[in-house]
């Protein structure tokens, strides 16, 4: 009950705040430009012939689009449409509409999106409904939502494997206060399914109930001795297996006083706790983190469970900031109830070196020694989900790995004329896979992969050319693997850069045990025409020829895309050649001389204004609410008649632009930290959803049905069963196809520098949906490791999303196969 009296009290508060807090300058409204629209809209298609089973036409619709009102409201709304379908003929959450209204420090969240209050409660999950995000200026910040989070999903006898669902609605709030030297946060986060959703009974022994969860975390940071940062998180959780048990629930936990409690109740704590002191021109750092055995919420798709970690890391820049140095040290166990048969305990460790002598070579060096656990649902079983209606199954497995690698990087030669850049890496994994604490049979395996590449370009003809060799050679406990293979590419900008023509081709080959198992040859070809600063048209051909000694594949690919933009594509408006007119107006004004930091301003009123504006074009990748508060600043500076007025207006927004353009280079390293993470753990998956494709598919391949047409068959059950088998090979062979396509994307931004981040197409486009979201959390101080849990929280559906429509339908290289 005061619970409910506090969330309409909050509801009320928000009421008032959009009804009175709306104050501007009428004159001010009535000078500036009432509707801005920023953002864009696409529509492509794809259109596909090959033996895969595909649709032959599928198309997507999507766009991020931003109205500014007087400079004051924004409202940004986001959507999707394809008419692709995924599993059973059930579409996959594709198609929804997301609208971000905003006003000052007020921002909305409407239709299918997510939010994360803390990596304990409310994590990341998708919800359908409402959300706002409260950031006055001052020491409170609000967040609070309210939505869908499951819709419910009947069982259906003619598909057993589809496990249903209950119809789970959620709310909760997050609030902080910054005092003077301790800031203080409260997450609630609260779901329940609803039993009546379903209509349909469920057989006991899929163990599907309706469930009801209530989670609450308390955080703080403050600093000790000046410089020691503390932080601190404790968290619990309580869940409710069965809302129809009967039986009077025990404990009495925190979380526990908000739900229903039964038989079936438990509740489960976690507790993180960090200390960070500045060293040198580094960090040292100490963590601790606890998570009781089963804990989750209902608020995230996965979550780490029975662990305990201690932690030191340490950073540090040497030899005049030309090596950076990166150490993590830790000791790890689980089974913290000692209901496990065994505990395991293990030292990891990791140590990363960047040294870059010059300007033109860069040498790194990464050494890791960790394990990774998937007995609990993590991230990548809801990656690789085919639908929305299916569910992966769950295994106590380890992989233990050690992995090392070298990157060397040297510019042999850049100026105005050529460019000419050579590139060589080397990389190790070595893996043990183990099960229930033994390992499996075939599971330990080492690998090693290296390449070299070489680029050369002419600036003057906007002409560049790429060259590579790349091989893999793997050896397990059945035997070896080795694939080798060229790549050859070029580029070309046409018609004064408003037109990019790529090319290229790549051939491999692959052996195993000595044996040649199959070629693989890919053309591609791509192109894109701007037209107007406005309009992007994008064409692309992607044709594979594939021969092995079981078959031939060939599969052609083309897209065909078209984008508007309200903002101008990449090009610089064009300057108008002044008139007499205009050159004796601004003889006649008074030359202004503004200094901000190491920048100076000097001009007239008009030309400083300009400046701003010219400087503002250098800003990509913005929140939209940031872009429109920067564009609102330069407006209030237009409008201000008196130069001293104007002088201090330049300063307030010179002074956001380098808020701004810090966090943005925050954001952007933040980013490449999460994709390397990514690809890390992307790799560990690999093998692993291989081995589920070809064990899916020998049981295809070894059915009695197998060959034989569907009119020719005799056994209508048997032939049942088959196509099961085959509509399962096909659903594990898709989940293989897109986590490639997705570790080769990530794999590619990882690779990526920080500063240049922004040149990937599919980084900035991400940047354009999450970059907000990001923002917010850098700009409330949010520990590195919680910022790119986010971004990867967000990156991963994104990317998710991009395999479905990209990847292509080659045939796949098994990489792990054993005779």
């Amino acid at each position: 009950m005061i619970l409910k009296k506090l969330l309409f009290n909050t509801a009320l508060l928000l009421i008032s705040v959009f009804g009175f807090s709306q104050n501007f300058n009428v004159q001010e409204l009535g000078k500036a430009k009432l509707v801005n629209v920023s953002g864009g809209a696409s529509a492509s298609s794809v259109f596909y012939s090959g033996n895969a089973v595909r649709d032959p036409f599928s198309f997507f619709l999507n766009g991020n689009i931003n109205l500014n009102i007087a400079g004051l409201y924004n409202l940004p709304f986001s959507f999707s449409y394809t008419n692709q379908k995924f599993g059973y003929g059930k579409p996959l959450l594709m198609n929804r509409l997301i609208i971000h209204p905003s006003y000052k420090w007020i921002t909305g969240h409407i239709g299918d999106v997510s939010m994360t209050f803390s990596p304990y409660t409310l994590s990341g999950h998708q919800f359908s409904g409402v959300g706002v995000d409260l950031t006055p200026q001052g020491n409170f910040k609000v967040s609070a939502m309210y939505g869908r989070l499951l819709k419910s999903s009947e069982y259906n006898i003619a598909y057993p494997d589809i496990v249903p669902t209950y119809k789970r609605l959620g709310y909760g709030f997050k609030t902080s206060y910054a005092f003077e030297k301790v800031n203080l946060g409260l997450t609630f986060f609260r779901a329940k399914d609803e039993a009546s959703s379903l209509s349909t009974p469920i057989p006991f022994e899929l163990g599907v109930s309706p469930k009801e969860n209530a989670s609450i975390s308390i955080e703080s940071s403050f600093k000790l001795l000046k410089k020691l940062q503390v932080f601190a998180e404790y968290a619990n959780s309580s869940i409710t297996e069965d809302t129809r048990a009967d039986g009077n629930g025990k404990g009495s936990s925190l979380s526990s006083l908000f739900l229903n409690k039964n038989s079936t109740t438990s509740s489960y704590d976690a507790f993180k706790g960090q200390l960070t002191y500045p060293a040198g021109k580094g960090t040292l750092g100490l963590g601790y983190e606890r998570i009781d055995p089963n804990y989750r919420t209902l608020g995230g798709y996965y979550f780490n469970n029975d662990l305990e970690n201690v932690t030191v890391n340490a950073t540090q820049n040497i030899w005049k900031d030309k090596v950076s140095l990166a150490l993590n040290l830790g000791l790890q166990k689980d089974n913290l109830d000692k209901q496990k048969q065994s505990q395991m305990k293990r030292l990891v460790s990791s140590i990363n070196a960047d040294y870059r002598p010059n300007e033109k070579l860069n040498l790194s060096v990464n050494y890791s020694n960790f394990q990774s656990y998937t007995n609990s649902r993590n991230q990548f079983d809801y990656i690789n989900q085919t639908s929305d209606y299916e569910y992966l199954d769950t295994l106590n497995f380890r992989q233990v790995n050690q992995n090392a690698s070298l990157n060397i990087n040297y510019l042999l030669k850049n100026d105005k004329h050529l460019k000419q850049a050579l590139s060589a890496n080397f990389s190790m994994q070595d893996a043990i896979n183990q099960q229930e604490g033994r390992t499996i049979e075939g599971g330990a395996s080492t690998y090693y992969n290296s390449g070299v590449s070489y680029m050369i370009g002419y600036p003057e003809k906007d002409l560049n050319f790429t060259g590579s060799i790349n091989n893999t050679y793997g050896n397990t406990g059945s035997g070896n693997s080795f694939i080798i293979g060229p790549t050859i590419g070029a580029s070309k900008l046409f018609f004064d850069k408003k037109l990019t023509a790529n090319a290229s081709t790549s051939y491999n080959t692959s052996y195993n045990n000595g044996d040649k198992q199959n070629d693989i040859l890919n053309f591609r070809l791509n192109g894109s025409y701007i037209y107007l600063q406005n309009h992007n048209f994008n064409m692309g051909v992607i044709s594979l020829f594939s021969n092995s000694a079981s078959q031939k594949n060939n599969d052609f690919t083309a897209t065909l895309s078209y984008t508007y933009s309200f903002d101008k594509i990449k090009l610089r408006p064009k300057r108008e050649p002044e008139t007499e007119a205009v050159t004796e107006k601004k003889t006649a004004e008074p030359v202004l001389k503004i200094n901000f930091k190491d920048q100076q301003f000097e001009g007239t009123r008009d030309q400083i204004i300009a400046q701003l504006k010219e400087k503002q074009l250098d800003l990509h990748s913005l929140p939209a609410e940031s872009t429109a508060h920067l564009e609102h600043l330069i407006t209030l500076a237009t409008l201000t008649p008196d130069d001293k007025d104007l002088k201090e207006k330049v300063l307030d927004y010179l002074e956001a632009y380098a808020t701004e353009a810090e966090t943005l280079e925050k954001y952007n390293d933040y980013f490449v930290q999460a994709c390397q993470k990514l690809e890390n753990d992307m790799k560990q998956r690999d093998e692993s959803l291989e081995n589920v494709y070809v064990a899916a598919l020998g049981r295809v391949n070894g059915h009695p049905m197998h060959g034989v047409n569907e009119a020719d068959a005799t056994n209508r059950t048997s032939y049942n069963s088959y196509l099961k088998l085959a509509e399962r090979s096909d659903n594990s062979r898709n989940q293989l196809k897109n986590h490639r396509w997705m570790l080769n994307e990530i794999a590619l931004a990882a690779k990526t520098p920080a500063k240049e981040i922004q040149q990937n197409e599919n980084a900035a486009a991400f940047g354009e949906q999450a970059v907000g979201a990001i923002f917010k959390l850098i700009k409330e101080k949010k520990n590195a490791a919680e910022i790119v849990n986010a971004i990867q929280t967000k990156a991963i559906p994104f990317y998710y999303d991009l395999a479905i429509k990209n990847a292509s339908n080659d045939e796949i290289d098994l990489k792990y196969i054993q005779k």
